[in-house]
């Protein structure tokens, strides 16, 4: 470990940290530690960070707003790299924008409005970053991320090298809270990265946007935990009937009154966990694997997990 840390050092310098409580990075608040974490504020140092560790044979994982994920308490054997690259770059006359995959998500929204470009309201008020909505197909009111995606381009692990390479949206397989890269992630040891996406947007006036977005935040308001620490819908719904969404099967076992150590159910909602008082990660997952057991026994279905596990569980 010794040699790796050193080469490490040497490639990140002195913006490289070990030993980085995850919790601190992410939206739920839980995690162990990290043995090495980096902060990418733009494409070379992503690339550079991914380079380093891929090349030294060490895990890495790419988080942005720490959304959608559980990290163990165990912590994360190797690099994590917090991903803060920031472009923007419009296309006015098509309406087009090639983004960098650690801009957040209210970020773009904000300033694309400021052009009169929109279409992404519907997911203000998720805490992510761009990357991370590709990855996980996010999506609220009917609408998803990959309708919007063109293009991305990609850092992907082949043999002894890294490859940049362009993938059209198609590529992607998008689905219900899923990609390709996320259906795949869990089984591979050194995953692709998305380092830029090319977005097309939709001519819309200003003020329309902004009445969007409160039309949209007011709805979620009322019925999803934003005030409280959670990392985002847990379950995937398992068809679009109302009656076989996750909130309405956990809402009917009675899912709001249990809770796991510093971990319960949101009474808002159902579907969300919530890190009430000092929760750790092995509170959440024992939670959750008590949701899924509760929906099995009554409804014969089991619930998938939309957010992600990270670490060593």
């Amino acid at each position: 470990m010794e040699e790796i840390e050193e080469k490490l050092k040497k490639e990140l310098g002195d913006d490289l940290k070990q030993n980085v409580p995850l919790r601190e990075h992410t939206s739920m608040g839980v995690g162990g530690i990290a043995d090495f974490f980096y902060i990418a504020k733009d494409i070379n140092d992503l690339v550079k960070a991914v380079s380093v560790a891929y090349k030294s044979n060490l895990p890495y994982f790419v988080i942005g707003g720490g959304y959608n994920i559980i990290p163990s308490d165990s912590g994360f054997p190797g690099l994590v790299i917090k991903n803060q690259t920031s472009n923007i770059a419009f296309s006015n006359d098509n309406s087009q924008v090639i983004v960098d995959s650690g801009v957040t998500i209210g970020k773009l929204i904000n300033t694309a409005a400021s052009r009169d470009l929109g279409g992404l309201e519907f997911l203000y008020g998720v805490p992510g970053t761009i990357g991370g909505a590709v990855y996980g197909n996010a999506g609220a009111f009917s609408y998803e991320m990959g309708e919007f995606v063109k293009s991305a381009i990609l850092l992907v692990p082949k043999e002894d090298k890294l490859d940049i390479v362009k993938r059209d949206a198609s590529w992607f397989g998008f689905d219900y809270r899923v990609s390709k890269l996320k259906k795949t992630n869990a089984a591979i040891k050194f995953k692709p990265i998305v380092l830029t996406v090319k977005l097309q947007l939709v001519r819309r006036r200003r003020d329309e946007i902004l009445g969007l977005i409160q039309q949209n935040l007011e709805k979620k308001k009322n019925t999803q935990p934003l005030d409280e620490k959670s990392a985002g819908s847990f379950f995937k719904n398992v068809g679009k009937q109302v009656e076989n969404s996750a909130g309405y099967m956990l809402d009917q076992v009675g899912a709001k009154k249990i809770k796991i150590g510093g971990a319960a159910i949101s009474k808002k909602h159902a579907n969300f966990i919530v890190n009430k008082k000092n929760a750790t990660a092995t509170d959440v997952r024992q939670l959750a694997e008590k949701m899924k057991e509760l929906v099995r026994e009554k409804f014969g279905q089991e619930l998938e997990e939309e957010i992600e596990y990270i670490g060593q569980w």
